[in-house]
């Protein structure tokens, strides 16, 4: 990211000095939007139900996504990736809607460990859950 030189000023003149002054919020306006736009990722949102038989009750999970599942009619997976350096650090967000039944989160490589454990991790309450990963492992 390269940030644009604002401006100069032109002290001896006040009337030019407010205009430059009000251009100058303007550009410093501008390029923080654009800073902000190319730098801050905002999760997508994606609803994973509990449906009835034959349908999918395991989930794909990727980064920079919040996952919520609603587990009123059954408990649900949610599969990690392998381990990637293109996913190091970044968050893979779980929310768990609904008090009853449990989302299982597992990782497509079973020699991946969680906080150093094994997986699977049963999440049975409801709220919000965070992973991240590096080349180690997955940490929540």
């Amino acid at each position: 990211m390269t940030l644009q030189q604002i401006n100069s000023f032109d002290t001896d003149d006040p009337e030019k000095l407010s205009r430059q002054l009000s251009d100058f919020e303007d550009r410093v306006h501008a390029e923080f939007v654009a800073v902000k736009k190319s730098s801050v990722q905002l999760s997508t949102i994606q609803t994973r139900v509990a449906l009835p038989a034959p349908k999918p009750t395991s989930f794909a999970l990727s980064p920079d996504e919040q996952a919520s599942f609603d587990t009123a009619l059954g408990n649900l997976t949610g599969i990690l990736p392998s381990l990637t350096p293109a996913n190091f650090g970044r968050p893979f967000t779980v929310v768990k809607r609904t008090v009853t039944n449990t989302v299982n989160i597992v990782c497509q490589d079973a020699s991946v460990k969680l906080n150093g454990g094994a997986f699977p991790l049963a999440i049975t309450a409801v709220g919000r859950t965070t992973f991240t990963c590096d080349a180690a492992g997955y940490y929540k």
